[in-house]
């Protein structure tokens, strides 16, 4: 009886571990967000006395689908989503359960034919990145569709890709990663250097 107990209980354990490596409803999640937002960046914007910052460049689908690829082949089960049309200054939706908390990235994608001439996003771009974070953790904690991660603790990242379109060698490579800032749902505002490295390195897109 205990044996069976025991083997019930290790099989639980591993339908739950997988069950929770995607946040259910994610991707409906983020397609209304993005629709939400282009009807009121404009509002958000000159709230932040960010009115008139461009929106972002679009990098090209073929950039955004080889990262994609490499969140994929990220070793924490990291899932990813593209944004419909670049609707919004973040390109790629990432998400994985990181077992304390849950981490979405948000990464804007720029890319290039030209390997020392991919664009960086200027202060008043990040700023304006920022201000879409601020907005997509506002909407997390309203919608319905995730009231399931009404009390769960999340971070909610943004990050920046620079990809290398090698059109000789018809391939891209990634030729820089950044992570700009962080907010938090349901955990504490005091700075946990583990979890900013964490944060940073799930930024890097590493695959091994």
């Amino acid at each position: 009886m205990r044996i069976s107990l025991f083997y019930f209980k290790t099989i639980r354990s591993i339908c739950t571990k997988y069950v929770d490596l995607g946040m259910k409803n994610f991707d409906s999640f983020v397609d209304d967000v993005v629709t939400k937002w282009r009807s009121e960046k404009k509002v958000i914007l000159e709230r932040g006395g960010l009115a008139g910052v461009a929106g972002n460049r679009r990098a090209g689908d073929s950039a955004e689908e080889y990262i994609l690829r490499r969140i994929k082949g990220m070793p924490l089960n990291y899932v990813g989503k593209k944004s419909n049309g670049s609707q919004s200054p973040a390109d790629i939706f990432a998400v994985a359960n990181r077992g304390r908390f849950w981490h979405i990235m948000l990464i804007q994608v720029k890319s290039s034919e030209q390997q020392n001439n991919i664009y960086r996003l200027n202060e008043e771009e990040k700023k304006v990145f920022n201000e879409f974070a601020k907005f997509f953790k506002k909407e997390l904690g309203s919608s319905k569709t995730m009231s399931n991660y009404k009390n769960s603790a999340i971070v909610i990242s943004t990050g920046y890709a620079g990809v290398f379109n090698d059109q000789n060698n018809n391939r891209h490579l990634l030729k820089e990663t950044k992570h700009f800032s962080s907010f938090k749902k349901n955990m504490s505002d005091v700075e946990d250097v583990k979890l900013k490295l964490k944060i940073a390195l799930a930024h890097s897109l590493a695959t091994s």
